[in-house]
């Protein structure tokens, strides 16, 4: 039991202090950058910061949901399992704009 504690928290430890983070801005109505790319079984940190007023950005296949305000940025660490691209999206309604609010990731 205590080799699974071990390398759950080598693998939190290699995301947080070696692995790779990568900032996502909302704004309405996108993302910046429009396209990320990650490694499988790679964990990373997304970061969601928001210029302008209240958004999201999930994904059910990866398993993630982020929601973030001006000021106030939301972080979440995930491992993508499977290879593959994916799509996720606004999750907080954000005006006429909000069903085109789309990031596009792709996992190698």
């Amino acid at each position: 039991m205590k080799i699974f504690k071990i390398l759950g928290l080598c693998t939190f430890l290699s995301a947080t202090l070696l692995g790779k983070e990568i900032d996502i801005t909302a704004y309405n109505w996108g993302y910046e950058p429009k396209e990320i790319v990650l490694k499988k079984d790679e964990p990373v940190k997304l970061t969601l910061i928001s210029k302008d007023g209240d958004h999201g950005l999930g994904s059910r296949d990866l398993g993630f949901n982020l929601e973030a305000s001006p000021g106030k940025a939301q972080t979440v660490e995930i491992t993508p399992k499977e290879v593959g691209e994916y799509t996720a999206k606004c999750t907080l309604p954000c005006g006429s704009g909000h069903k085109k609010m789309l990031l596009k990731i792709k996992v190698e």
